[in-house]
């Protein structure tokens, strides 16, 4: 029964080392130089009100006074980033597809432009 065992080749060995999975196209940064200077003028505009945010929230008369203004604040904030992501993208549409915020994708993704 040994002899057998022995004689049966044995099962190939998987290796430890694997390739990493393929990137997410939608985070596989577009070509085109002019999307991606506006995206990187978006993300400074975002940071630019974050940075505003952060501070008028600093102050706790300001935060009583204006904390649904404030909200507002980082909301745009998000919006900034994730339309960032979606200029920034070479697969845009896969970019939309990748956004949390569930109002901006849904206004992205709608199919007749309203003017």
């Amino acid at each position: 029964m040994q002899a057998e065992v022995r004689a049966e080749e044995p099962a190939p060995r998987r290796p430890l080392r694997r390739d990493p999975p393929p990137p997410d196209p939608a985070l596989v940064p577009t070509d085109n130089a002019l999307w991606l200077r506006l995206a990187e003028e978006l993300e400074y505009a975002r940071r630019l009100i974050e940075a505003m945010g952060d501070t008028l929230a600093n102050d706790v008369t300001v935060v009583m006074r204006h904390s649904v203004a404030l909200q507002s604040v980082d909301i745009v904030g998000q919006m900034l980033g994730h339309i960032a992501a979606v200029t920034r993208s070479n697969a845009p549409d896969l970019a939309v597809d990748r956004i949390g915020m569930c109002e901006l994708k849904a206004r992205l993704k709608r199919s007749a432009v309203q003017g």
